[in-house]
């Protein structure tokens, strides 16, 4: 095989390897997205980032009342959420999921804001 070949044997390789890579990619990220695992993952991450940054305005946004807000406030930066729940219901652009903070139930709104991203939008206690 002269260096010719060779260089054209890799470069067939490598772009079969980036468009099957290229593919992979087209394929994983709208199922991810539009699962049903995409929004507890944001939920999780939206939240856990307010606690681990103490943002106060962010809490004082989605408490749904001052009892909430209060609780938030108090947390500890390494406290976070654990156990959250599928969708619980909800309507086309509102979902309901469940989470536990510090051995609390907190209700979880959800909502749409485009066709991808979803946004925590009120934290509210629940009875277990």
């Amino acid at each position: 095989m002269n260096n010719n070949h060779k260089l054209t044997y890799i470069v067939l390789v490598l772009i079969i390897l980036v468009g099957g890579y290229i593919i992979f990619l087209g394929s994983y990220i709208p199922y991810l997205f539009y699962s049903e695992s995409y929004i507890p993952y944001e939920l999780d991450y939206q939240i856990n980032t307010m606690i681990k940054n103490h943002d106060t305005k962010q809490m004082r946004e989605v408490a749904s009342d001052k009892r909430i807000y209060s609780f938030l406030v108090h947390l500890n930066k390494k406290d976070s959420c654990k156990n959250t729940s599928d969708c619980q219901g909800g309507s086309k652009n509102i979902y309901l999921y469940g989470t536990e903070i510090k051995g609390k139930t907190i209700g979880v709104d959800m909502k749409k804001e485009n066709s991808i991203y979803w946004e925590v939008d009120k934290l509210y206690f629940t009875k277990r």
